[in-house]
């Protein structure tokens, strides 16, 4: 579902780079109309996905993204992917952002970091990339789409596993939109405006989600000027509140 949702649809150029394209959807901004990054984000690991998972079975440990332009005026991002270092225990991939109406106009940068866990068994096919969502109809925050709840204390969480975000263990498309939302807001109330851009992601994956309820807790938000910084942690209700990942955003206020 992480993939499909956003109509994602990565190719191999070679065996260590591939591209895809992402329509930057309403539901995919900020209410000041700049780009989200966990949807850039998910975009890039699809795109390496393609080169990287027909080799090895990996999980994914960190991501991170950097925005050049919030992109208030562009409607698709061409996303060029490769693979920058292959060792034994480790795959490391980056990729770069463009709008894909000025393809030399680069909007950011991206990288993540993966652990090899074994070798990818015979047989295995990449998912096949999915429609997305009819745009001129009502769309759901994303942070409900990607089976979001709103608790009654208010902060954000993700119930429990299901097929579409996880069977075994929590996708980390979920993780990285949570996440984002909940520091967004964390980040809304300190600047007092939700009129705002995300200057950077970061986020690191500690242990696999197992249990749920997967809740995102905002611990420590900081405000310099029109800028804020937030961290929060997606914990796992179900075992012992574990963190299972952690997000930083870096985000300014639109004037």
């Amino acid at each position: 579902m992480s993939y499909r949702y956003l109509a994602s649809a990565p190719y191999p150029t070679d065996r260590t780079h591939a591209e895809n394209l992402l329509h930057i959807r309403r539901d995919l901004r900020t209410p000041a109309d700049a780009m989200l990054t966990a949807p850039l984000a998910i975009a890039m690991l699809d795109a390496a996905g393609v080169n990287v998972d027909p080799v090895n079975i990996l999980a994914l440990t960190q991501v991170n993204i950097t925005v050049i332009d919030h992109g208030r005026g562009v409607d698709d991002v061409l996303v060029a992917g490769r693979v920058a270092t292959e060792a034994r225990s480790q795959i490391f991939t980056e990729a770069s952002f463009f709008d894909a109406a000025d393809p030399a106009k680069l909007v950011g940068l991206g990288s993540a970091n993966w652990s090899v866990i074994c070798p990818t068994p015979d047989g295995f096919a990449y998912p096949k990339p999915g429609d997305g969502v009819d745009e001129s109809s009502d769309i759901p925050p994303l942070w409900q789409a990607y089976s979001g709840n709103r608790r009654a204390d208010g902060l954000l969480e993700i119930s429990g596993l299901k097929p579409e975000i996880g069977a075994d263990r929590l996708h980390h498309g979920p993780m990285l939109v949570v996440t984002e939302a909940a520091a967004l807001e964390a980040g809304a109330e300190a600047l007092g405006t939700d009129a705002l851009c995300v200057d950077q992601i970061a986020t690191t994956i500690m242990a696999p989600g197992r249990v749920g309820p997967f809740v995102a807790v905002p611990v420590s938000v900081g405000v310099s000027g029109d800028a804020a910084g937030c961290r929060v942690e997606l914990r796992d209700h179900g075992r012992d509140d574990r963190t299972v990942a952690a997000t930083t955003l870096r985000i300014s206020r639109v004037n």
